[in-house]
């Protein structure tokens, strides 16, 4: 699991690279927007769940964080510390 979240890190930088260097379209910033969500969905994960602080990976929250990008992130990390 972890290699396909490096994968979409490797994608996610070599898209912002892309568009910084010509004109983006709408698309190519939805797309960059969704896998900045999700990898940062896994790199939150990944670094706090050494102190138990654990964000489950599933389809409602790829969905979630697709859709909002990492502010998504940021609102399942209220909605875990509030026990929801």
């Amino acid at each position: 699991m972890t290699l396909v979240f490096l994968g979409l890190l490797i994608l996610l930088i070599g898209l912002v690279v892309r568009s910084t260097l010509g004109k983006p379209n709408l698309f190519l910033k939805i797309i960059i927007h969704m896998l900045g969500g999700i990898v940062g969905l896994w790199l939150f994960d990944f670094l706090l769940s050494m102190l138990g602080f654990v964000i489950p990976i599933n389809f409602f929250t790829i969905i979630l964080v697709g859709l909002l990008g990492f502010p998504g992130v940021l609102a399942l990390g209220v909605l875990q510390l509030l026990g929801i």
